[in-house]
């Protein structure tokens, strides 16, 4: 069984569980996961991830059932954690992001 892990804050604490990647058969393995539940109820967020994090643009996460890449995700959730989107362009006219804290 996973430890609980427990995020102090201002209001209840979070509790995070994480677990490995695991094989189920020969042909079927379960992802690596991080669950994290409500220091009041229940309600819990799951988030499915490959533990082998080789590029942020090509790895997928699942979170609740919704399926997106790491690039995608952090689009959503950049700026509800107080980052804000900087573009910068290179000399061969590529466009790179970057994440700057608003905090």
């Amino acid at each position: 069984m996973p430890k609980i892990e427990k995020v102090e804050g201002e209001t209840f604490s979070l509790r995070v569980t994480r677990r490995k990647s695991r094989k189920r058969s020969k042909r079927t393995s379960e992802s690596a996961r991080i669950r994290v539940k409500c220091g009041c109820c229940d309600e819990a967020v799951e988030i499915s991830h490959d533990d082998r994090l080789i590029s942020p643009a090509s790895n997928f996460l699942e979170i609740n059932g919704v399926m997106g890449t790491v690039q995608e995700w952090r689009h959503v959730f950049a700026p509800l954690l107080g980052f804000q989107p900087v573009v910068s362009t290179a000399k061969g006219g590529a466009k790179k992001t970057t994440w700057e804290s608003l905090i």
